[in-house]
């Protein structure tokens, strides 16, 4: 084949000669991809298999979200809730406060 690219080159080649490089080429093209069709074949499913994970975690990591947002929610109400329990419990003390002090 070597042989016959370098004539190619120099000199062109007879319609003989072109014809069994075709083939020679052909047959290269072939081994080549019986070689690299195995490998290309388990590319493709692993890069499918890393799709639907990637899907699965997308949807996962919405789902999370969410969740993350309620206890944000929850959080602030029970930041309001506690701080109106100790402005009535500070109420309460202080009612008591004037109560003890005018006993007294």
């Amino acid at each position: 084949m070597n042989e016959l690219q370098r004539k190619q080159v120099e000199s062109g080649l007879s319609a003989e000669e072109r014809q069994e490089l075709d083939y020679l080429f052909s047959e290269l093209e072939q081994e080549e991809w019986a070689m690299l069709n195995p490998a290309i074949k388990q590319m493709r499913e692993e890069q499918q298999h890393l799709q639907m994970s990637y899907g699965r975690l997308n949807a996962e990591n919405a789902l999370l979200s969410a969740i993350v947002e309620q206890q944000e929610d929850l959080l602030n109400r029970a930041k309001v809730a506690l701080a109106g329990l100790l402005g009535e419990h500070k109420a309460i003390q202080s009612a008591y406060e004037r109560i003890r002090s005018q006993s007294s």
